[in-house]
C-alpha cells in the first residue's frame, strides 16, 4: 500500500515548525483520518532564509516527495519576512509536485488549537485545518491552487 503524506510549515516566528502527517485512507473506520508522522522545531531567528532548505531536506528524509498530497503554510500574522520565505517554499513545492497548497492565517490556527483537549500545537492545528479543506475538496477535485496562497497584487 502506498503511503500518502501532508507537510505543514510554520515560519511566522523565529522558530521553524515542520510537521508531516500520514494520511489514512480507511478514515471512515477510524476516528482520525491522519496521524502525525513526525514533528520538529528549530530556533532559527534570522537564519531562517539560510537554513530552511537544509532543515526541510533532513526532516523529510527518505520520504518520496511524490507521496505528498498537500502542503499547509501559516500566512501570518507574524514575521513578514519569515512568512514570505515559507510561502515561497510552499508555493514552489505545490507547483513542482502539482499538489494543493493551503495558506492558513495564524488567528485561525490559534483558534483551532483550543478546540481540542489538550490544545494542539501550532503545526498540528495547521495540519488539521488544511486536512479538513483538502478532504472536503477531494470529492469535487476542485483543489486549492498554489497561486491562491497569497494573491499577487497587480496595479493598473
Amino acid at each position: 500500500m502506498n503511503k500518502s503524506f501532508a507537510l505543514a510549515l510554520h515560519t511566522t516566528t523565529s522558530k521553524l515548525d515542520l510537521t508531516i502527517a500520514a494520511i489514512k485512507y480507511d478514515a471512515d473506520r477510524c476516528p482520525y483520518a491522519y496521524n502525525i508522522h513526525k514533528q520538529q522545531s528549530w530556533e532559527l531567528g534570522r537564519d531562517l532564509s539560510v537554513r530552511l532548505h537544509d532543515c526541510l531536506s533532513v526532516f523529510v528524509g527518505d520520504l518520496s516527495w511524490q507521496d505528498f498530497k498537500f502542503v499547509a503554510i501559516a500566512t501570518g500574522i507574524g514575521s513578514f519576512t519569515g512568512m514570505r520565505i515559507g510561502v515561497v517554499v510552499a508555493r514552489t513545492l505545490g507547483e513542482q509536485l502539482d499538489i494543493p497548497v493551503y495558506g492558513i492565517d495564524c488567528d485561525t490556527i490559534e483558534a483551532r488549537s483550543h478546540q481540542e483537549l489538550p490544545p494542539l500545537d501550532r503545526s498540528s492545528s495547521l495540519i488539521a485545518i488544511a486536512y479538513e479543506q483538502w478532504r472536503s475538496q477531494s470529492s469535487t477535485q476542485d483543489f486549492s491552487n498554489w497561486r491562491n496562497v497569497l494573491p499577487i497584487y497587480e496595479t493598473d
